[in-house]
């Protein structure tokens, strides 16, 4: 790669005035990231890869890296490579940490040009830091902390210094941080090498990723689905081996449902495993919810090294929210009960998603497990629970900035502003959270419940549902966010396994069933087997609050017994899997 990256740009964007068109601060914003990538890295323009309503237009694009030729053989073997086995070759001094970041900085370009998955970019930063370990490895011959030489990316919301943080709006460009976040300070110290940040949808409050200033996300398995939201930038990314680790945010489903929508291993963490102080907010000071921040990554042991390592920073220090709690090993009993939550009753889950649910839990009863099924509880009044909060300043928050930018109301964001909503007084909101607390005791009960049911003298050890009752759904399809959002309500630890993609052959539409109610017939009428093809579908395994080491271990053992009984990552979802 070239030393001088495009000459009249480094990787800190130059503050301009804002012209009063919110289109125009746009296309400079959109003009300003493109050029960072050198032309040596750029595809050409191909119908294949430009053109939608060409006849070669590719729906997959995840071989692309691959057969385009901008990647070199070794480097295409640096990003085939999990996570964890890039740390040992960089420890081991076998790969130095400027090939690694290069690598990733090369394939994280290209995937920007098949699936718009980026917003900052800064790949020149990067590689001198890369160069910088490698020089105190070379002079010390050790590492330089649990995640020397390990690309990592961000979802747009974490600050880097000397980058915007727009959050998709418009009225955030051209503001370049002065401080950082406090995660991206912990990823630094621990030696991780920051190179890009990843698209959101505006105020991140959205299960899709488009907004006025980046534009669109698209899924790499299948250009006209959605990567979800609103960690969808992060999840494509990952889907196209652009990044090793990446992080994102959850405040109602943002790091699961990119999960299932991308084929990743994702976890959900309770407040105060990982620190958020320093993250900027599309709805700042809603703490009714708590947003989260956790790992995402193609390979599930990378969430436990990402854990690790930054709980070993004991950011409870420096992050008044963060808890003293060091990284825990769990060992679980050899056989485990799993509650099964196959429908949360009010949207029934499509084909492809119940064939995955069916799958995973044949190969854990296979394994010898025992499943019970867990019927939910009010999962409708969780749902509306988390509605109230998010809606409780009448949309005031996001109206404002998006008034300020003046830019049009993106559709999935009109019911709180633009529409208006109510705001609760005082007293109101306090009931709410009455209502939630009791809410939360009822579950907890419902919970403890099952140790009558288990026949292993204890209570379920975790729950198996689906992610979301659709795979990865068509672009502005996305309707109920229920099946993430009740455990952001409880605070409990959730992640995500991938295990199957959508087949038109395997998952015929269900043409004779009576919807429920208007969600679940948004859910049935949207799916059109033809169009889903390819579609990600993913489990989700849940703990109770604080449980994120159990959690990752279930995920342990739901992984090995669907590798057991045939549903191998690396054969549905391309090479990296540990």
């Amino acid at each position: 790669m070239p030393n001088d990256f495009p000459s009249a740009l480094d990787s800190t964007p130059p503050v301009l005035d804002k012209p009063k068109d919110w289109s125009s601060i746009a296309a400079a914003k959109r003009a300003a990231r493109d050029a960072l990538i050198p032309e040596a890295w750029r595809l050409p323009n191909k119908p294949e890869y430009t053109d939608e309503s060409s006849p070669a237009y590719l729906l997959d694009v995840t071989g692309v890296p691959a057969s385009c030729g901008i990647l070199t053989t070794d480097e295409l073997t640096i990003t085939d490579t999990p996570a964890d086995e890039i740390l040992r070759n960089v420890h081991s001094g076998k790969w130095t940490a400027r090939a690694v970041a290069e690598a990733f900085c090369k394939r994280a370009a290209v995937a920007q040009q098949l699936v718009n998955c980026l917003t900052e970019i800064c790949f020149e930063d990067a590689l001198k830091r890369a160069d910088e370990l490698d020089a105190i490895f070379k002079e010390t011959r050790k590492p330089n902390g649990p995640l020397h030489g390990l690309p990592v990316s961000l979802k747009d919301c974490f600050k880097v210094k000397g980058l915007d943080t727009t959050v998709g709006y418009i009225a955030w460009c051209n503001e370049p941080m002065e401080e950082e976040s406090l995660l991206t300070t912990i990823l630094r110290e621990t030696g991780a090498v920051i190179y890009c940040k990843t698209n959101v949808p505006t105020a991140m409050m959205i299960a899709e990723t488009y907004n006025n200033v980046w534009n669109r996300t698209l899924n790499p398995y299948n250009r006209r689905l959605s990567p979800g939201g609103s960690s969808g930038g992060e999840a494509a990314l990952l889907a196209m081996k652009g990044s090793p680790l990446g992080v994102g945010t959850d405040i109602g489903g943002s790091i699961r449902i990119p999960g299932t929508c991308a084929g990743l291993y994702t976890l959900r963490p309770s407040l105060g495993r990982f620190p958020t102080l320093g993250a900027r907010s599309g709805m700042a000071g809603q703490e009714a919810i708590h947003s989260v921040n956790g790992p995402m990554s193609r390979s599930l042991s990378a969430l436990s090294t990402f854990a690790s390592a930054v709980v070993s920073t004991q950011p409870w220090l420096r992050d008044p929210k963060s808890l003293p709690i060091p990284w825990r090993p769990t060992a679980l009993p050899s056989t485990l009960c799993f509650g099964l939550i196959a429908d949360d009753g009010v949207v029934r889950p499509n084909p492809p998603v119940r064939r995955a649910l069916a799958a995973t839990a044949a190969a854990l009863r296979a394994a010898g497990h025992t499943i019970i099924d867990l019927p939910p509880l009010d999962h409708a009044g969780g749902d509306d629970l988390r509605r109230q909060c998010f809606l409780a300043d009448g949309g005031t928050s996001i109206k404002k900035v998006i008034e300020e930018g003046g830019e049009p109301w993106p559709a999935g964001l009109r019911e709180y502003g633009e529409k208006g909503t109510p705001h609760p007084t005082t007293y109101e909101m306090w009931q709410i959270h009455l209502k939630r607390t009791a809410w939360c005791q009822r579950y907890l009960a419902h919970w403890a419940a099952t140790r009558e049911r288990t026949g292993t003298g204890r209570p379920i050890d975790g729950i198996i549902m689906p992610t979301a009752p659709y795979a990865a759904i068509r672009h502005d399809k996305w309707e109920y966010v229920g099946y993430t959002a009740v455990w952001n309500v409880l605070d409990w630890s959730a992640a995500t396994v991938p295990v199957l993609r959508a087949d038109p052959a395997e998952d015929p539409a269900d043409l004779g069933y009576t919807p429920r109610n208007i969600l679940d017939e948004h859910a049935w009428k949207e799916y059109v087997p033809d169009e889903y093809e390819g579609g990600p579908v993913s489990v989700q395994v849940v703990g109770q609050r604080l449980e994120e080491e159990k959690v990752l271990a279930l995920c342990q053992v739901v992984e090995k017994s669907l590798r057991e009984a045939g549903y191998r990552y690396e054969e549905i979802f391309g090479e990296t899997s540990k």
